[in-house]
């Protein structure tokens, strides 16, 4: 596939995570009302930071940076997270997290190509 389609796919499934991390960041305080452990796993900071980190990363060429296997590699621990969390919690939003960050991981592989 040529790079603008995967520029295409890698756009769209960080567009949708960051999304999804954006609602659990705004509805954290309406289902937690104090500081827990299950505030913080809700609250989907690691997640936005990694949908920002792949829209950063993502140009109109393959990305080059030193940081780009990083993006990559944590790609692809983020969309193990994901299979874990449908397990834990099966609902729609978690398929679709899962959807995404695995697309992501895909689509990065052929984006991220890092230095060289």
């Amino acid at each position: 596939m040529m790079f603008s389609v995967w520029r295409k796919i890698h756009l769209g499934a960080s567009a949708t995570v960051v999304v999804v991390a954006v609602a659990h960041v705004a509805l954290t305080p309406v289902f937690y009302h104090q500081w827990t452990p299950d505030t913080v796993w809700f609250a989907g900071l690691g997640i936005l930071l990694l949908g920002i980190s792949n829209w950063t990363h993502l140009g109109v060429e393959p990305c080059h940076q030193p940081t780009a296997p990083l993006v990559r590699w944590a790609n692809v621990v983020f969309a193990g997270f994901g299979a874990a969390a449908v397990i834990a919690v099966p609902q729609p939003q978690a398929y679709i997290l899962l959807a995404a960050l695995v697309v992501q991981a895909i689509a990065g592989q052929a984006t991220l190509r890092g230095p060289g």
